[in-house]
């Protein structure tokens, strides 16, 4: 079975699902105000989820090295890099690049020259949206290694329609509906807002340690 066929089970609810949820926590699950309270809520736990580099968001794109160029476009939903690996003509991974703090990089970076990179970094990539090796890639490199595998920390996206299962592993749900419940509680039902809050900070902490000790097991 290939990477694209396969899937995780049991699947994530629905944005609609844990909306409605958030809504009935209030007691209006069908106001259009509440509604849409509550799916401001599920984007403010996302973007709290977002603030961290967690092992289940780890995925990749393809780099397809250019000789001459230092520069190369990342994914949008790029949030932190992981691994670099150089992949042959055959698609499998032989080496790799190291990745360097970008004031370190600054040191090791040359420019107005090509050979073959050692190092890849980036700044403020939220801005720029893009990664830079050290020294741009010559033809020869470029023959032995013609494309990349960037692993790396992607955002959790926010929903796109109703019917969308939610951007994340099943297990994460818990937070992301209590959060949006002590959000939508604070405006509808202030007695209920901190009961919410505290299952969120639970829900949080079990995903946390659950993450902790997966990395247990990191193969970098």
């Amino acid at each position: 079975m290939t990477e694209s066929l396969w899937s995780p089970t049991p699947y994530a609810d629905t944005f609609q699902t844990v909306q409605k949820l958030v809504a009935g926590y209030v007691l209006m699950p069908t106001d259009d105000e509440v509604l849409d309270c509550a799916a401001q809520g599920i984007r403010r736990a996302i973007d709290r989820l977002n603030t961290r580099n967690w092992n289940w968001a780890l995925t990749y794109s393809t780099i397809t090295f250019v000789a001459g160029t230092q520069e190369y476009g990342l994914d949008q939903a790029f949030k932190a890099p992981r691994n670099f690996a150089l992949r042959d003509s055959a698609a499998v991974d032989r080496s790799r690049l190291s990745y360097l703090p970008w004031g370190t990089f600054l040191k090791e970076a040359q420019y107005g020259t090509m050979g073959s990179p050692t190092y890849y970094s980036g700044a403020n990539v939220n801005f720029f949206g893009v990664i830079r090796l050290d020294i741009a890639p010559d033809a020869a490199f470029v023959a032995t290694y013609p494309t990349g595998r960037l692993w790396f920390h992607r955002r959790v996206q926010y929903p796109s329609a109703s019917g969308t299962s939610l951007d994340v592993p099943s297990e994460v749900v818990g937070f992301i509906q209590a959060s949006a419940e002590g959000f939508t509680a604070d405006r509808y039902a202030v007695t209920k807002a901190a009961p919410a809050y505290i299952r969120a900070e639970k829900f949080l902490h079990e995903l946390v340690v659950d993450d902790c000790h997966g990395q247990q097991t990191d193969w970098e």
